[in-house]
């Protein structure tokens, strides 16, 4: 099979009407799926999450970047979040889809209030895009594709070891991640201008 057409050559057996098939896979849509084993029933595939805790010794919560190579699977009006968070939604550093088309934003929230906000409007949201929030007291800034896109000035930052988790979510388990994901970084610092070009270009 080449992606597109199957050949089956029938070699040695006198019975060219019978054909044997083990293990096939018909696509429907132009992308391939993975192979979920039925045994005759109907059978919805498992979704993927994804929570990583114990990683306080890699980010820093005074300051630092969470870097993706992302795409939301559709423009469907739905939060979706990756988050730094200590298990709350009360504290996060958020990079996420807003319900708003096409939308963009990193966000810290700090004790339940939002600060840093950075939103940028996409072209197409289901593109493939290379996105940075950058987090430090006064200097919040939003980088996609090579470009400084928003910023924020405000004067706000968490206590140190406050963030403890990496979660495909806000936080709390709500507003789930539904998206591509080729890459995931955490900095522990804030980047440079020049450092967040070459990353997000």
């Amino acid at each position: 099979a080449d992606g597109s057409s199957m050949y089956i050559v029938n070699d040695g057996d006198t019975f060219t009407s019978d054909i044997y098939i083990w293990g096939g896979q018909a696509e429907v849509g132009s992308y391939p799926t993975s192979l979920i084993p039925t045994s005759g029933s109907t059978v919805t595939r498992n979704q993927e999450t994804y929570t990583k805790t114990g990683i306080s010794d890699k980010i820093n919560s005074e300051e630092g970047v969470l870097y993706a190579e992302i795409a939301a699977l559709s423009d469907d009006g739905t939060s979706r979040n990756i988050s730094l968070n200590d298990g709350t939604y009360t504290n996060t550093v958020l990079l996420r889809y807003l319900d708003l088309s096409n939308q963009i934003q990193g966000v810290v929230r700090i004790g339940g209030s939002f600060n840093g906000i950075c939103t940028y409007t996409l072209s197409d949201s289901t593109s493939v895009i290379k996105v940075a929030y950058k987090w430090k007291n006064s200097d919040f800034a939003l980088w996609v594709n090579g470009g400084e896109v928003a910023t924020s000035s405000d004067a706000s930052a968490f206590s140190s070891e406050t963030l403890n988790k990496l979660s495909f979510d806000r936080g709390d388990g709500a507003e789930d991640f539904y998206g591509k994901v080729k890459q995931l970084q955490i900095f522990k610092t804030a980047l440079s201008d020049s450092e967040l070009v070459t990353l997000t270009t």
